[in-house]
């Protein structure tokens, strides 16, 4: 007799413990938003695993003119400046001297840039850097030029030059230990600071491109140049 009352007891308490979550369950229900786990029908698969290819349109200055203001990285007769000319169609005059830093370069700009040029490619800082001038000084003549251009309607290209921490190789030369880190920082500067211009930065050569350990580029270096610019201004060749 007491076993078949406890038995009852206990069948009382679950069916009302049951009951209960149950009741309590159907709140919720009704309290709650319902949420649905996405399934793979439901998310969109509107995306291929090859990207697609957008052609290029290539800009065509055949007949364009252009002027350089630079200092030995673009003085050479052969050098990139030459070659990006010669492969699309653009004459040219190149005012580059060796040795000289960007207040210079202001000054040729001041007495070069004029409306009969159509572009002027600006490629200098490296003096500056060697001679442990403030970046953001020799950044700022740049701006100075890249304003003087637009005064007179020429687009201006500035280059920032090959990657001075790779292709830079001053080994024991206690004057030029901090020029690669210098050097890197004023292009950096030039990337980020530059207003009002198209700015490359053109780290396309590598240590056997130059010439010495400043990297005054060899014959390869100065190809390579060339073709980096004509690419990613996406210019037409002949």
């Amino acid at each position: 007799m007491l076993l078949k009352v406890m038995k009852n007891i206990i069948l009382t308490s679950l069916l009302l413990v049951f009951g209960g979550a149950v009741i309590y369950t159907s709140i919720l229900a009704t309290q709650l938003p319902l949420v649905v786990s996405p399934t793979f029908t439901q998310i969109p698969r509107n995306f291929t695993d090859t990207p697609k290819v957008i052609p290029v349109t290539l800009t065509s200055v055949r007949g364009k003119k252009a002027l350089f203001i630079g200092d030995s990285h673009t003085a050479a007769s052969y050098g990139w400046q030459h070659q990006v000319c010669k492969q699309t169609g653009m004459s040219y005059l190149n005012t580059a001297v060796g040795g000289q830093q960007t207040m210079w370069m202001v000054g040729v700009a001041q007495s070069k840039v004029t409306e009969y040029f159509d572009y002027c490619f600006i490629f200098g800082g490296a003096n500056d850097m060697a001679g442990n001038r403030p970046p953001m000084k020799s950044v700022k003549n740049i701006q100075k030029i890249v304003n003087i251009c637009n005064q007179h309607q020429v687009t201006p290209i500035v280059i920032t030059g090959f990657d001075p921490i790779t292709c830079v190789n001053v080994g024991n030369r206690k004057a030029y230990q901090g020029y690669p880190k210098r050097y890197a920082r004023f292009q950096q500067m030039l990337v980020d600071s530059i207003q009002n211009a198209v700015v490359i930065k053109t780290h396309c050569i590598s240590r056997t491109d130059c010439g010495d350990f400043l990297c005054h580029m060899t014959a390869s270096g100065h190809k390579k140049m060339a073709e980096c610019i004509i690419e990613k201004l996406q210019l037409k060749k002949l």
